[in-house]
């Protein structure tokens, strides 16, 4: 009875952090998005543009400080207040992006860090760098690190990770509105650790699609290792569904609910 509960509780807590795991990516793309929209008014090829043409939160406001003497490095502060709703998710806090040269430009850097930030309740912090590594102009292509990360949910509950991951937005990077981004994770791995010890490692098998207008990836096989779980997870042919084969690493298949 002991062994089956404590495998019980493993397992729970391994699809808790794996869903953990996806808000985290969803998140990061926000913040990318934040980025680009930034990168984008102060372009100079774009500066003629409005500025809701970008996405731009209306309710957010943003400061910019350019280092003197010249164009960069330029660092914009994202305030979101104490509550700020668009495209389906409420922010309240600061991102400050830092950008080394303008973005799309490849070899680029980008670096996000969070103040008093929130995502519809869930607690952000920690830095991530994106580097731009596009060799095709029309998808973007960014590896993305992330270093003393830390995620809280709503319920108080805390998660560390560390990772890096190799991203490229297949669809919807002429488009100002997020719903019609897709991303596709090709390569990495994701570190997590829950506030009670629980470890779960993630790394990419086959490419993972993840589509913003859906909850869940549509796409893709990743390898998962946890307290209980060890082996990969099939997330399906592309159809937006909260479905996924799971095949344990002794061949043992059950369908998981995201």
């Amino acid at each position: 009875m002991s062994s089956c509960t404590k495998a019980k509780d493993e397992a729970i807590g391994d699809t808790e952090m794996l869903t953990a795991s996806a808000i985290i990516d969803m998140n990061y793309e926000l913040d990318f998005s934040s980025g680009i929209d930034q990168s984008v008014i102060n372009d100079s090829y774009h500066e003629t543009l409005p500025a809701q043409s970008t996405g731009l939160p209306p309710c957010a406001s943003v400061t910019v400080e350019t280092a003197s003497g010249g164009a960069f490095p330029r660092t914009f502060t994202v305030d979101f207040g104490s509550g700020c709703e668009y495209n389906g998710f409420t922010r309240s806090g600061k991102l400050i992006i830092t950008l080394d040269d303008y973005f799309m430009n490849p070899g680029s850097e980008m670096t996000v860090e969070r103040e008093n930030y929130k995502v519809d309740g869930w607690a952000i912090e920690g830095k991530v760098t994106f580097v731009n590594e596009t060799t095709d102009a029309a998808i973007p292509s960014w590896s993305r690190t992330t270093t003393n990360g830390v995620f809280t949910n709503p319920e108080g509950v805390v998660f560390t990770h560390y990772g890096n991951r190799t991203i490229k937005q297949l669809e919807g990077f002429l488009s100002p509105e997020i719903d019609d981004n897709v991303y596709e994770i090709s390569a990495g791995n994701h570190h997590l650790t829950r506030d009670d010890g629980n470890t779960l490692n993630i790394s990419i098998v086959s490419p993972v699609i993840k589509a913003m207008s859906c909850d869940y990836i549509s796409k893709g096989i990743m390898h998962i290792e946890g307290g209980l779980l060890n082996g990969n997870i099939d997330y399906g042919n592309g159809e937006c569904d909260n479905t996924a084969v799971y095949t344990h690493n002794n061949g043992l298949t059950f369908t998981m609910n995201l």
